[in-house]
């Protein structure tokens, strides 16, 4: 999968930074909002970290922002997406790849997403208001919720609540890809484009 979009500029870090600030809020403050450790988004905001999409969106739904308040996400209107043209998406300094499976239309209660992890990669743990449902495509995923670890192979699947703290890794030598199916806001028709300067 090739990447075809980046983001504004070199990490989010910074934008996330900004609208914190502007929202007025600690980072203690967002991290109970959204459900991160302070450590984790104090390493976003200084550019030492990348945090996945699913963390973005849920950083951008606690301070009331789209994501693409810190993303430049096309918008597909049709019903149909085609293979080779739907919106690819690369967060700058993570080794994801992102392929954006869903249109967007008002009322939508769930977003789809292809994800492409590389071997070696562990993401944070997060938790959020939702469903999460994960169908693995490729490799073997390793899938921790709320303690207890899976290992899932290609064909198998996990749905859980969101609330349940987790986190996934790539532990093998070769690329996990994943679709991915989530009432997370990913993609939403009902903001505008962000603030960010």
């Amino acid at each position: 999968m090739q990447v075809a979009k980046q983001t504004h500029g070199p990490t989010v870090g910074p934008m996330i930074r900004h609208a914190r600030q502007r929202a007025g809020l600690t980072l203690q403050e967002l991290g109970l909002r959204c459900a991160l450790s302070v450590g984790f988004l104090s390493l976003v905001e200084r550019g030492l970290a990348s945090p996945s999409l699913g963390s973005i969106a849920t950083i951008a739904e606690a301070l009331d922002l789209p994501i693409s308040a810190f993303l430049d996400v096309e918008v597909s209107n049709g019903a149909v997406t085609r293979d080779g043209e739907r919106s690819r998406i690369a967060i700058a300094g993570s080794p994801l790849a992102y392929e954006r499976l869903s249109t967007v239309f008002p009322g939508q209660t769930f977003d789809a997403v292809r994800i492409e992890v590389p071997p070696g990669y562990a993401s944070e743990t997060v938790s959020h208001v939702g469903e999460e449902w994960i169908y693995v495509l490729a490799g073997h995923l390793t899938h921790t919720i709320n303690q207890t670890t899976y290992v899932l192979k290609p064909g198998d699947t996990c749905h859980f609540r969101g609330e349940a703290s987790h986190a996934y890794a790539n532990r093998g030598d070769e690329i996990v890809a994943v679709l991915w199916v989530g009432t997370v806001p990913v993609f939403r028709m009902n903001r505008e484009k962000a603030f960010w300067p």
